[in-house]
């Protein structure tokens, strides 16, 4: 009988841990994000963590008529290209909070170049311009979502050229011309 109890005690052990590593394993994986933001200066110096770097994303305002910066991080990559087209995957992700994306979500960042008079080229696929929901509003808070998340993030860019699969071109939608690489527009920002 002894036994039994043992093995009947040592089994219920054993469930009730496997229920808490299956908690805990749930919990890191829906709040990753959070966890990370909590522990991650602590992480860092510790050197468990790559090093990070806060950073605004501009996404559209409920209006469409001005831009509102939100607060990221991403990873410090070194290199402001490497840093640059992360900036631009987590634009595609789109805002945390109730702004509005100007992406559309299936949209690619193929390559990220920056020459030395400070003009990034970016190229995406063609979902930047087939999936874009059209409208000169629109059109304009996706470019200067863009433009003004990258030269207000980075001094060594000063204006961006967008490309779409290799090429550049003309307008995304039908309203602007991108023909020359875009300055930043910081009157679009909401204070």
């Amino acid at each position: 009988m002894t036994k039994r109890r043992k093995k009947k005690g040592w089994i219920r052990k054993f469930i009730v841990l496997l229920f808490l590593a299956g908690i805990i394993a749930s919990l890191l994986v829906f709040f990753n994000r959070e966890i990370i933001n909590t522990f991650g200066p602590f992480l860092e110096k510790l050197g468990l963590v790559q090093e990070r770097k806060e950073i605004l994303l501009y996404f559209s305002d409920l209006s469409g008529e001005y831009l509102i910066g939100e607060k990221r991080r991403i990873a410090r990559k070194g290199g402001v290209k490497e840093e640059a087209k992360e900036v631009i995957d987590e634009l595609i992700r789109g805002p945390k909070g109730k702004l509005i994306p100007t992406l559309p979500s299936q949209t690619k960042c193929l390559a990220l170049k920056l020459d030395e008079k400070g003009t990034a080229v970016i190229n995406f696929n063609k979902t930047l311009s087939k999936e874009h929901p059209g409208g000169s509003s629109a059109e304009i808070m996706t470019t200067y979502s863009i433009v003004n998340s990258l030269t207000q993030n980075f001094s060594q860019i000063k204006q961006v050229q967008i490309f779409i699969e290799g090429k550049p071109i003309e307008t995304i939608a039908g309203h602007l011309s991108l023909k020359q690489p875009i300055v930043p527009k910081p009157d679009l920002i909401k204070k």
